[in-house]
């Protein structure tokens, strides 16, 4: 057991510096910084946008409730995070990502069982918690890498 506690321990921990270190990133950043195939703005849209979602969904899974899963494509529900949020400011959107964070990791270690299905949206394919966070680090991760080489 305690390995377990200590795997979900270093998941959360690496998981906490890639969203610490993608807020200063974000915060710091032209908003209109291009990556090929979307502005650091949009990025920023929905990354926070996604992380509302985690929180609400991880909150269900605490309360022994079916969450509610946001339904459509990504292309499409990336498409609504940006529109949702395109008057935010960089440092605004940065600091929210950042208290989502918080929010998801206090959440998380009240959780008592990571080997359930962390589902993100209506067709998602079932994925084990500790798996999902890995991906969720990876993703975030990447569009901060993205967006650095094109500076």
């Amino acid at each position: 057991m305690s390995a377990q506690i200590n795997l979900h321990e270093e998941i959360l921990d690496h998981l906490n510096r890639t969203v610490l270190d993608a807020a200063a990133f974000f915060a710091t950043a032209e908003e209109s910084l291009f990556d090929g195939h979307q502005s650091a703005h949009g990025v920023l849209s929905q990354l926070v946008f996604w992380h509302e979602q985690y929180v609400a969904v991880v909150q269900a899974l605490l309360d022994k409730r079916m969450p509610q899963l946001k339904a459509g494509s990504f292309g499409r529900l990336n498409q609504v995070a940006r529109s949702h949020y395109s008057s935010d400011s960089m440092t605004m959107l940065a600091y929210d990502l950042s208290c989502l964070q918080k929010e998801f990791d206090a959440i998380l270690r009240r959780l008592p069982d990571w080997s359930i299905n962390f589902p993100i949206k209506n067709d998602s394919p079932p994925c084990p918690l500790n798996e999902r966070l890995l991906e969720i680090d990876t993703h975030i991760r990447q569009h901060v890498l993205r967006l650095k080489r094109s500076r």
